[in-house]
């Protein structure tokens, strides 16, 4: 039964209000979330005192969250409050005055349960097997070292934005000086972390508002063509060049930058400049973005409670099934059309050679090509690539998605497969491999015309010297539509593979 839970994160910079749609452990989706820019830290300086224009922002925000949620019938709602009611010494009539104005009580994080929430959300993401989750926030940043897929050490360290952007640099007119100054203090705070290393294999992923807005103007400058920060590579030159530009523009041109949220502008600064030093203090080459975070963490506990680790193993598998459900695919037909078309890629493997990767991405595309039904049928195909493309599967690369998509698009007789303005994010081979993918996943899907499975399995019958196929339908009854229909749309399928293609119905024995 579909279940729903809110999680409201009162960060040092922001607060933020997710309501999830969920049945647990099986499927979730975000119903609805709400952002504000609180600055709860503004103003503490080394007083640590949460100051009366942030209590007021704070609360307003915690008003209109409470509103919403009420609006919404959710009542399961957890509200974690971090760095800056941390470290507040009034933080203790300000939690009170929060509960007494909302009804909510705010749950007051440690900075090694923030960063063990943060790292929920980094591992379930992405996938991380072996590395480190980074968490740069207003007021702190957490360092969580995650070693065969579960989180370990954890370090919370006050190199916030916000925080050191108050300290040291000022929102305008930074000088190199106050530069030096503040990456003095960054070093000496990451010293004596000597296990904040990348060992052969490690992955660096980060998740907060201040990569995302990097990796935002960096899409921006490339013409990056899909909307989804999720999985995106950010370099490390690059961030260092960010880094050194950011500091050096005024305030009203750090505004403009494109890509560049407008309430960031004061502070992105200092932000880059602390990821330009973790990156290169820790030895990586890269860091990858996430779009999930501390919130998604705590939602996690409770999606997954009853388990060990509230780890959700075989994440790639899972997103896949997620994103069926989600949008009523995960049924007896989308099975059926992936088993279809293993079957296929596997014996006709000597005619396109691609390796197993492109299989398991066949596999994908073949679960979700009709999630698009549930906006429309005349144009699924275009929704399908649409949805995959904008929900995206945690876990695959951009690259991947790309071709998850591509072949959603292409899954019914609409043309030869084109990347057009994916082609970037491919890699070299992907494009070549596209038509023999969607010709296969073609074939599978009218060879399952009927949806009733009347064709149980196939037969590849390949004779590459004289270069033609026969596919043997393997059917329990009349399998007449199925075989004209995919007759009808071989063609794809039997240029990729430079064969002529016959079709054979054959009787199921079992």
């Amino acid at each position: 039964m579909s279940q729903r839970a809110g999680i409201v994160d009162l960060g040092s910079n922001t607060t933020r209000l997710v309501i999830y749609e969920y049945e647990p452990g099986r499927r979730f989706r975000l119903a609805d979330e709400v952002r504000e820019v609180v600055r709860l830290r503004e103003g503490m300086g080394e007083t640590n005192i949460l100051r009366a224009a942030a209590i007021d922002r704070s609360l307003n925000a915690l008003r209109m969250f409470r509103a919403l949620s009420d609006a919404m019938g959710v009542s399961d709602v957890t509200v974690v409050a971090t760095s800056a009611t941390r470290d507040a010494g009034n933080s203790g009539s300000f939690l009170a005055r929060a509960q007494a104005e909302t009804g909510w009580t705010l749950r007051l994080l440690s900075g090694e349960e923030e960063g063990y929430y943060g790292a929920l959300g980094g591992i379930n993401s992405t996938g991380l097997q072996e590395g480190f989750v980074i968490d740069l926030g207003g007021g702190s940043a957490q360092i969580v070292e995650v070693r065969g897929g579960l989180p370990g050490r954890i370090a919370s360290l006050p190199l916030g934005a916000l925080r050191l952007t108050e300290l040291y640099l000022g929102a305008d007119k930074v000088t190199g000086s106050r530069v030096e100054a503040m990456l003095a203090f960054v070093r000496g705070q990451l010293a004596p972390l000597d296990w904040f290393r990348a060992q052969p294999g490690d992955v660096l992923v980060a998740i907060g508002g201040t990569i995302r807005n990097l990796a935002q103007v960096d899409q921006v400058r490339r013409g990056f063509p899909l909307e989804t920060l999720q999985g995106y590579a950010l370099t490390a030159e690059v961030l260092h060049e960010l880094a050194e530009q950011l500091w050096r523009m005024s305030l009203k041109r750090r505004s403009a930058l494109p890509g560049l949220h407008y309430d960031r502008a004061d502070i992105i600064h200092a932000g880059a400049l602390v990821y330009d030093v973790l990156l290169r203090q820790g030895g990586f080459g890269a860091v990858t973005v996430t779009q999930q975070g501390l919130r998604e963490g705590v939602f996690y506990e409770r999606f997954l409670a009853g388990q060990p680790q509230p780890i959700i193993a075989g994440l790639r598998k899972f997103s896949v099934y997620n994103l069926a459900r989600t949008f009523e695919s995960d049924n007896a037909h989308s099975h059926h059309v992936a088993e279809l078309s293993l079957r296929m890629f596997d014996e006709l493997q000597p005619a396109h050679k691609l390796d197993r990767s492109y299989r398991e991405l066949l596999w994908a595309a073949s679960l979700v090509h009709d999630i698009g039904t549930l906006v429309d049928y005349q144009y699924h195909h275009l929704h399908s690539a649409y949805i995959v493309l904008n929900h995206s599967l945690p876990g695959y690369s951009p690259r991947e998605l790309a071709l998850v998509a591509l072949l959603c698009r292409y899954h019914r007789s609409k043309g030869w497969p084109k990347a057009g303005e994916l082609v970037p994010l491919l890699a070299p081979g992907d494009e070549e491999a596209l038509a023999p993918l969607c010709g296969i996943l073609r074939m599978s899907e009218y060879l399952e015309r009927g949806r009733s499975q009347v064709i149980r399995d196939v037969r590849c019958h390949l004779d590459l010297t004289h270069r033609w196929l026969q596919i043997e339908a393997l059917a329990t009854g009349s399998a007449a539509m199925e075989l004209w229909e995919a007759g009808r749309n071989a063609d794809v399928l039997a240029q990729a593979l430079g064969v002529e293609i016959e079709l054979v119905a054959g009787v199921w024995t079992g």
